[in-house]
Formats: C-alpha cells, structure tokens, sequence
C-alpha cells in the first residue's frame, strides 16, 4: 500500500513540474493549490482537473493548408530570399535573434546578449540543449557557420550586403559567438534577423546543388516532411520543440498556377489560408463568416521622384504646386478602392522616427495656379497648358507597365496636373535593363513612379533612396544631394543614445517632407484570409507578419478537417 501511495506521489509530483512550467503566469494562489493536491499524494486525475483548463480551448492536432499562387523555391538560409519558400523559413529554423509581432527584437537562439560601450563587440550567449531535427545540438560553431557562408564571395547569398561591416565571427565556446564590428552601427541587431543553418550538414558542399535545399533540417517549429512534384510541401510537428511543440500537427503548402485558381480552391474550401488577395476577393469574404479577414497597410510607398537637376523640376514652386495639385485622398479611393494610408515622407507614419510636426500638402489647386504664376508659368494662349519663355510646362513621366497599379496611379496623376496646366506625357517600359543611358537620353523623362521602402524599425534603410553616399538603387534613375540630410544619416548609424537618434531620424524627415524631391503618394494595403477555424492568429497580421508565430495557432476544438492528404 505505501508502494503504491509513493508511485502516485511521484507520478503527480513529475506531472506538476511539467505543468507548473507551462502555466507559469498562473496566480501564486493557484499553484499552491496544486502543490497542496501533490502534497497530499491525490491520485493523477485530481491533479489533472486543476492544471488543465488552460490548455481546453487550445487543443492540439489539425492541419493548416497553406495556398500559394508563388512557387515555392530551394529552402537554405543562406541562399533562399524570395517565394514561399522565405516564409517557410521561420517555421523550419530558428534566428539568433528574431523580430516580433510588436516590431521588437528578442531572443531566439539566443538567450541573452551584451553590447560594448563602443558598439563595436556584440558577445551572444547561446540556448543549450536546442537540437537540429537530426537530434544534433545547434551551437555557436553554426551560428558563425551561417553568417561567414553568407558573406563567402563565391556563395551568391542576396543578404552579404547586410554583414559586410563586420571584422569577425568568433566562437568562445560552445555557447558563445563574439562579433566584432568595423565601425558602430546602431541597428545591427536587425541585421541578424536571419536563419541559422546547420553546419554539420551543409560544410564543405556546394550549396547550389545539395539535397539539403529541398529536404531542410533546421531547429524549428515544425520538420520538414516531404515535397511532392505538384510543388506540395508537408511541414510536421516538432514533438521537441524547445519552446514547446506546436499546437497544429501538420501545414500543408499547396501550389497553383496563378491567384485565380488559388482563389477557387479558398472558395471551394480546398485550403485555408490565403495571402494577397486581391481587393475585390477580399470584400467577398470579409463579411463571410467562413473567413476571418485582414487589411493590413504595408511599409512601403508609392511615390514620384524627380529629376531635380531639370531646369523645370529644380524649382521648389513647381515641386509643390504638383504636391497640392494631387488629391491623394481620390488617389486612395479610385485607385485603391479607399484602402491605403496617405504617405506623409519617406518614414511610415506609426514608426517612432516620424516627425509629427509634419504639415501635409493638402489637396488645393489654387495654391498650386497661385505658386506657378509666381514662377512665371502663364496659360499665355489659352490652350490649358502653361507655358514660359515659348515652352510648355511639360513633364515625362517614366511608368513600368508591368505593374497595372502604376498604370492607374499614373492614368490619376495625368489628369490631375492637367487641371493646373501641366502636360504629362508618359514613357512606358517593362524591363529595367532597358533603362539605358542611350534610351534615358533620347527620352529624357524627368519623373519617374517608383516604390519606396520606409521600414518602420530600421529607418536608416530610407538612406538608401535619399542618402547620395550610397549607389543609386535598381530602378532609380536620380541621387537625392542635401548635404543636411547626408549628415544626420551618417551620424544616426554610430549614434548609440536612442533618443539623439530619433530626433536624427525625425530631422531627416522635416528636411526631406520640405524639400519635396519626390511627390509622395500612399501606402498601400495587403489583404490575407484563413479559415474562421483557426483561432491565436490576431497579432500574426501585423506589418511584419513574423512567421514563427503559427506554431501558436490552433483550430477550435471540434473543427477540425481531416486533410484529404491522409487518406
């Protein structure tokens, strides 16, 4: 009898250390409770009744079927940066550190990290016991490993550019990575925002033609199953999970060969999830109770830069007679279907290095006449267009036809300069390797419809569009040269007090928003739909979409579908 007493002890005692870690936030009250049953030697089921309620509404089991109109590509860490196959990543591997749904970074595969006064060393002290799905123990050595395979110049890695400021990688044991830095710069952090890759199966191989890249082994959420030939990817489960196994037991990634027949198959039920839809699909489902839907605004812009080294575009008057002549606020509606948010500079409007001292360009074609007549553009033969010195005010506008939404915006524009007497006449092209001196030359256009990225966490990335030490990016055709805007760039990335550098950042802005060496347009929305079954997706759709956050979905129980996979 007391044999059998010290079992169920025992037995209750492992249960509630298991327990006790998962419902750790649980009141202190509740917890003595539960010692006080093990305490008592109760049998099991009593223990259960009192540890378990928090985990009734988040059964696990289930598939989420994932439709993909883009096809999936090789999944490596070091190679892969585009198609499902990037967003697949974060379910296969882990960072050393990640970014949440707030925008925030935290640890990953690191558990902790210092900074040195200089900003020069970075030391990351490592997660012990976490293992790749091969059962080997990930460790610093990969961590370096992935880092300096990426940097390789004979390894064609899209993120090289991201690491060429560092000196070295360093292993100082097995748990510890040391970077050194060549000069500071405050966002590094971010820049780690990358896969780790196991170093025991992809050392001294070329990485172009390994088998690894359709058939990864990472330290992820979930383990990568099988790829069939129709392009289907089978994601399972990782039962060891160090942060805890997820919730759904499989995500099935389906491919199709174009939107239109992915949206037949959300309609027909055939998957759950669904990213990109366009707008008149999403104002379909977004009442339907099947669906839950979401409308998420981007961080990138649309936008019209100038030539301001144009004798008619280099005057500040005409650049903002265009801004207040264009209606963004009918842009967004006609264009966009009223979803989009006004772009107010190249910063995003929530990010904590917008400057709210920002006074807009509000839609006022009278300001706009009154500010061309006094840079002497009269309609001297009314014709409708404005003319100085025999010239017309005319501008070419440089548009790529690929896009059909460029085409609307600039259909939009056209007529809204025409209002105030300016001829714009647009160039079309469809390919950038087009855009050669010889065609620039004989076309001569002094605007041209560009996408531009305001990342909401690392503002220093607008430098690239509006620093002139940096190369023009593909597909601008024009530096931006503001001696003021050059300096406060250059000091905001070695500036280590944050809030010195938020007002950098916030001056960049001021000086960038008043010089107007691009009309700036709008932001424009995503729109994504799954399955009302599935529950914890919320902070998921956010402007950053972390990935690694589906291992906290769940279906409600009683609703789930047996994937036809299975039978």
């Amino acid at each position: 009898m007391l044999a059998r007493w010290l079992l169920i002890n025992m037995k209750c005692r492992k249960r509630f250390q298991q327990k006790y870690k998962e419902l750790k936030f649980k009141k202190i009250a509740q917890i003595s409770i539960i010692m006080a049953i093990v305490g008592l030697g109760l049998n099991l089921s009593q223990v259960k009744a009192e540890v378990e309620p928090a985990q009734k509404d988040k059964p696990y089991g289930g598939t989420l079927v994932w439709g993909t109109a883009n096809r999936p590509t090789i999944i490596n860490p070091i190679l892969t940066n585009r198609s499902v196959s990037a967003s697949l990543m974060e379910l296969i591997f882990n960072k050393l550190v990640r970014l949440n749904h707030k925008g925030e970074i935290e640890p990953d595969l690191a558990e902790s990290w210092e900074v040195s006064d200089d900003g020069l060393t970075y030391t990351f002290y490592l997660k012990k016991g976490v293992r790749f799905h091969d059962g080997v123990e990930c460790n610093a050595e990969d961590v370096k490993f992935t880092y300096e395979r990426i940097v390789d110049p004979k390894v064609n890695s899209a993120y090289r550019a991201n690491y060429q400021l560092v000196e070295k990688w360093e292993v100082l044991d097995k748990y510890t990575l040391r970077i050194i830095l060549k000069k500071p710069f405050a966002f590094f952090l971010y820049k780690l925002d990358r896969e780790i890759a196991p170093k025991h199966l992809l050392e001294n191989i070329d990485l172009d033609n390994t088998k690894f890249n359709y058939h990864p082994i990472g330290t992820g959420p979930f383990k990568f199953k099988e790829w069939h030939r129709d392009d289907t990817i089978v994601l399972v489960a990782n039962e060891d999970y160090f942060e805890g196994r997820p919730y759904l037991d499989r995500i099935v990634i389906k491919t199709y060969p174009d939107a239109s027949q992915l949206w037949a198959a959300l309609m027909r039920g055939e998957v759950d999830y669904m990213e990109f839809l366009e707008q008149k699909d999403y104002e379909i489902v977004k009442t339907d109770p099947t669906f839950k839907t979401y409308a998420i605004p981007v961080d990138y812009y649309f936008a019209i830069a100038y030539n301001l080294e144009d004798k008619i575009l280099s005057d500040r008057r005409v650049r903002y007679a265009i801004a207040y002549v264009i209606n963004r606020k009918e842009l967004i509606q006609r264009v966009a279907g009223g979803y989009g948010k006004e772009c107010l500079g190249p910063f995003y409007p929530e990010s904590e290095f917008f400057y709210e001292g920002i006074e807009p360009f509000e839609y006022n074609p009278q300001r706009a006449k009154v500010l061309l007549s006094e840079a002497d553009w009269q309609d001297i033969d009314n014709d409708g267009i404005l003319e100085k010195n025999g010239e017309e005010l005319g501008l070419k506008i440089l548009v790529d036809e690929r896009y059909d939404i460029f085409k609307k915006i600039t259909m939009l524009i056209r007529q809204q300069l025409q209002e105030v007497g300016i001829k714009v006449t647009v160039i079309l092209f469809n390919n950038k390797s087009q855009l050669t001196s010889e065609f620039l030359e004989s076309k001569r256009p002094q605007m041209c419809l560009i996408y531009g990225f305001a990342n909401r966490l690392v503002p220093y990335e607008a430098a690239m569009d509006w620093c002139s030490i940096f190369k023009i990016k593909a597909g601008r055709l024009w530096k931006y040269r503001n001696r003021d805007v050059d300096r406060f760039f250059e000091s905001g990335q070695i500036t280590k007090d944050k809030q010195k550098r938020k007002k950098m950042y916030k001056k960049i802005h001021q000086l960038i928003y008043t010089d107007q060496p691009a009309c700036f347009l709008y932001f424009p929305v995503h729109f994504h739909a799954i399955s009302s079954r599935f529950e914890g997706i919320d902070d998921f759709f956010c402007l950053n979409m972390p990935y690694y956050m589906i291992k906290e979905w769940y279906i409600k129980k009683g609703k789930e579908v047996k994937w036809n996979g299975d039978n």
